[in-house]
């Protein structure tokens, strides 16, 4: 009797680590507002008035890892330009992960930046979320609205307890539950869960080690130096 206890009693464990590990994918929508300078109405009219990509996070109890989903596509624009040149306008997604090992509250992103690999380990910058009481369920799950206010943007976020993993997409977690929802910015950028999968993923979650490792300061003056050269250059290519 006590060794068939001890059984059940382990392979509830078991379960309950199982039901706390799984796979979450994302839909992030992000409006766009372009101007260019000299551009004509014609040409305006034809670039993309927002941008939907779809991501992945695996999860476990003790880490997890957002990346992009296996198929993402390039939208290109081509304009032939007074003169005979030509303006390439590209909206690519670059090969970023974001690690986040929760037991020893680390993140570790792989950022790719204008064709170079960056490596960034940092501590976890938690976000100080605001609880409202407000509840609503997606995709079956009951979930809790929390709330973030940085100068005029706020970020509402909606998590559910029901999967205790303070996870979500990309920065946004650190609530006591699953992050399954976030709009920004009054839905300037929202950031959708449509499908959750419980199963054992630890295999999927590694950490990331290619690209130049630099501290988040030294990467931040990299793309500000390089965002600034670009639109100071007169180039005919733009991605972002």
């Amino acid at each position: 009797m006590k060794k068939i206890m001890t059984l059940c009693a382990a392979l509830m464990v078991a379960l309950s680590a199982m039901a706390q590990s799984g796979s979450v994918v994302y839909t992030e929508t992000m409006k766009l507002d372009i101007h260019i300078d000299g551009m004509g109405a014609d040409m305006a009219e034809m670039l993309p008035k927002e941008r939907k990509v779809s991501r992945v996070l695996h999860y476990t109890p003790d880490a997890c890892i957002y990346l992009n989903s296996e198929n993402i596509d390039e939208q290109e624009v081509t304009e032939e330009m007074a003169g005979g040149g030509t303006m390439v306008f590209k909206m690519q997604e670059p090969n970023e992960q974001r690690y986040f090992d929760i037991k020893n509250q680390k993140v570790i992103e792989q950022r790719d930046f204008m064709s170079r690999m960056f490596l960034i380990e940092s501590p976890v910058d938690s976000i100080p979320w605001k609880l409202t009481g407000n509840r609503r369920n997606i995709l079956g799950f009951q979930c809790i609205e929390a709330v973030y206010q940085k100068d005029t943007i706020i970020t509402v976020a909606w998590f559910s307890p029901e999967i205790s993993v303070p996870a979500g997409p990309g920065k946004y977690y650190g609530l006591p539950g699953m992050v399954l929802e976030v709009n920004i910015d009054d839905g300037k950028q929202l950031i959708s869960a449509i499908s959750v999968t419980e199963g054992d993923v630890a295999s999927l979650i590694v950490k990331p080690k290619q690209g130049k490792k630099v501290s988040r300061a030294e990467f931040d003056k990299i793309v500000e130096e390089k965002t600034g050269e670009v639109q100071g250059g007169g180039g005919a290519t733009f991605v972002i």
